[in-house]
């Protein structure tokens, strides 16, 4: 529909000449066989080079149709521009020459641009985004051909439909004569109302001493925005767009924005996030540290890291505190029956494992943490345990919208693996992971 819609404006204004104005379609349609064949070709030697193709990649055919439109319109006028006499004193040859006369002028203006664009998505195509790279890659591939079809194949259905309408041949039927238009006003190209304005007016105005000054101060403004925009982006994404506007959903989120922004929710802003420790025997050695980690989380939900509270069951969930309060309350009696020492821990670190299995079994007293312990094949050592926490509300209001506000996504990843590396030798092997980091570390690197 869209090619259609183009097609049409194309007719509408393409080849404004006098004689035969059914050229105005010919060549509308030559100009979308262009962006055809520069998107087939684009599509082919991407691929054949290993270039993935994805979603964003059907934008691409509407890209190149712009860009190839602009060059078949300053072909064209070009083109037009050159002819000084009648179309019907023109010859084969003469009609060739004067190609290559609208070439000498338009070809310039299509190359600058066309290299400009390639190089802008040729150094996009070096992203460490994979969707980004390998479209931009499409992209500069099409870019190139576009410019050599419409220097080639454009310009060549250029000249054949000029020797058509010089020989009064029907458009679609070549081979069929049309009624002979009076040719006795052509005398050559004529400038529009658009060409004159340019060339009489604005031209004159703005190299004037006045346009100048004028013109600097407003372009001096608009970079001094520019610089100041470019260090105030930033990425503006929310889940919550995926919610119906009539949804009662919206009305809760909105709810637990106002009264628990402190807290976390998946869909209110807040992500989840798990601390992991690996090594059975370190594990074991610092087990009172690892039952006690909410202390290392408390109070720091104001500022980065953005971590909440570790007050309810949702925002922090930790094996090791579960089992040492399972043990003082109800000792090992169902769990194995291991020896406790002074420290209410069982003595030996292969009792420790036993009692652990048992109590994150799926029917022992502590299966809400059964996914939280990666135990060897043998069941004799701990390959890894693992702390929930969760985030607060990383959330800004944008137009009197909610989104979810990725600097501090970004400052708050960043700062929970600074806090970890803090803690040092304290506590065995430590890593964090969330799913929400993929996407915070496209956010990382947009930015």
């Amino acid at each position: 529909m869209s090619y259609v819609v183009v097609f049409i404006f194309l007719g509408a204004n393409l080849g404004k000449i006098k004689c035969g104005s059914d050229s105005r379609w010919t060549m509308s349609l030559a100009a979308l066989v262009m962006v055809g064949l520069s998107t087939g070709a684009s599509f082919a030697i991407s691929s054949a080079l290993g270039l993935f193709y994805g979603p964003v990649h059907s934008l691409l055919p509407f890209i190149l149709l712009g860009i190839g439109v602009d060059n078949a319109f300053v072909i064209v006028n070009a083109f037009n521009r050159e002819r000084k006499v009648e179309r019907a004193a023109e010859s084969n040859e003469d009609i060739a020459k004067r190609c290559a006369r609208a070439l000498a002028r338009a070809g310039a203006s299509i190359t600058v641009t066309s290299a400009t664009d390639l190089v802008a998505f040729g150094i996009s195509a070096s992203s460490s985004l994979p969707a980004l790279a390998s479209f931009c890659g499409y992209a500069a591939v099409g870019i190139f051909f576009l410019w050599l079809f419409a220097s080639t194949f454009f310009t060549s259905c250029l000249v054949l439909d000029e020797r058509r309408q010089r020989d009064h041949r029907r458009e679609c039927f070549c081979c069929m004569n049309r009624k002979q238009y009076d040719d006795s006003k052509d005398d050559g190209f004529e400038e529009d109302f658009i060409s004159k304005y340019f060339r009489k007016y604005h031209a004159p105005a703005i190299l004037s001493t006045m346009g100048k000054s004028i013109i600097l101060i407003i372009f001096t403004t608009l970079l001094g925005f520019g610089i100041w925009g470019s260090f105030n982006l930033s990425v503006e994404d929310t889940t919550r767009n995926f919610i119906p506007a009539d949804s009662y959903l919206n009305d809760y989120i909105e709810t637990s924005d106002k009264y628990f922004s402190s807290g976390g929710s998946d869909l209110n802003g807040g992500s989840d996030f798990f601390i992991v420790f690996e090594g059975s025997s370190d594990i074991y050695a610092k087990r009172d540290i690892l039952a006690n980690l909410e202390t290392r989380l408390t109070g720091l939900s104001s500022a980065p890291p953005y971590i909440a509270e570790p007050v309810t069951a949702k925002a922090y969930r930790n094996v090791m505190t579960g089992l040492s309060t399972y043990l003082e309350e109800s000792g090992t009696f169902a769990i194995g029956s291991a020896e406790l020492g002074n420290d209410n821990w069982p003595i030996t670190e292969e009792d420790f494992v036993m009692a652990l299995s048992m109590y994150t079994n799926f029917v022992g007293p502590g299966a809400l943490y059964s996914q939280d312990v990666s135990f060897s094949e043998d069941g004799l050592t701990i390959e890894a345990i693992r702390v929930k926490s969760q985030y607060v509300n990383l959330i800004k209001e944008v137009g009197g919208e909610i989104k979810d506000d990725s600097t501090k996504q970004i400052q708050a990843m960043e700062g929970t693996r600074v806090l970890i590396e803090s803690w040092g030798d304290d506590v065995p092997g430590a890593y964090i992971f969330s799913d929400k980091f993929i996407i915070v570390e496209g956010y990382k690197l947009i930015r």
